[in-house]
């Protein structure tokens, strides 16, 4: 069985992309994977909760990029795509949050931190996708 998000990657290879397409994609993608880490942290699973949280974070600024039609492809485009979105919104919790979510993803490969502190991170990374939803 092919998962929506491949079948989705397969239709879209040979084809343009409609911008408004991928920010949608991208945003029901991050809350899909925000809502899958809340479910995964129930089990106790901090590594896949990490990943989950930082694919939720790094997606949710592909949105907002996908909204400027640009498009993201390595993590230094992301810090300075986030970058600009702080400088350019006078809010520096959008690095601070975003920083957090790479902790979280460097996580996934060294299963580091404790219950608590995935708990206090999954609240910065809502703080952080709720604002970026918001722009434009």
């Amino acid at each position: 069985m092919v998962s929506e998000d491949y079948e989705w990657f397969l239709n879209s290879l040979n084809e343009e992309l409609d911008p408004e397409d991928l920010v949608e994609h991208y945003k029901a993608l991050s809350d899909k994977y925000l809502a899958e880490a809340k479910e995964l942290l129930k089990e106790g699973n901090l590594v896949q909760v990490s990943e989950k949280l930082w694919g939720a974070a790094a997606l949710a600024v592909k949105m907002v990029a996908a909204r400027r039609r640009l498009k993201l492809e390595r993590h230094r485009s992301l810090w300075d795509f986030v970058s600009e979105l702080s400088s350019e919104k006078q809010d520096k919790d959008i690095i601070r949050f975003f920083h957090i979510s790479n902790s979280l993803h460097r996580n996934f490969y060294e299963n580091q931190m404790n219950q608590e502190a995935i708990e206090i991170a999954l609240e910065d990374i809502e703080q952080l996708i709720t604002r970026l939803k918001q722009v434009k």
